[in-house]
């Protein structure tokens, strides 16, 4: 695997990670309201969605690297 796969693959885990803590505040926002709580659960709830469009970002510049590699990479006779 190359490295540029390898980066992808953990950035995909490091998103996966991150959807299953956004899945868990929705519940806990789910729940009825506390003051307090369910701010600071909002917070990081947009925190959380924001890391996850980074990290969705960052997939698709590794790919974009990996394909410019690809380009510049000689083509070897068949």
């Amino acid at each position: 695997m190359t490295q540029e796969n390898e980066q992808i693959r953990k950035l995909i885990a490091a998103r996966d990670r991150e959807v299953e803590q956004r899945r868990n505040i929705a519940d806990a926002l789910a729940q009825a309201y506390e003051r307090g709580e369910t701010e600071r659960m909002r917070e990081a709830f947009t925190n959380i969605q924001n890391t996850i469009e980074a990290i969705e970002r960052a997939i698709e510049h590794e790919e974009d690297l990996e394909h410019e590699q690809d380009l510049a990479e000689p083509r070897t006779a068949q």
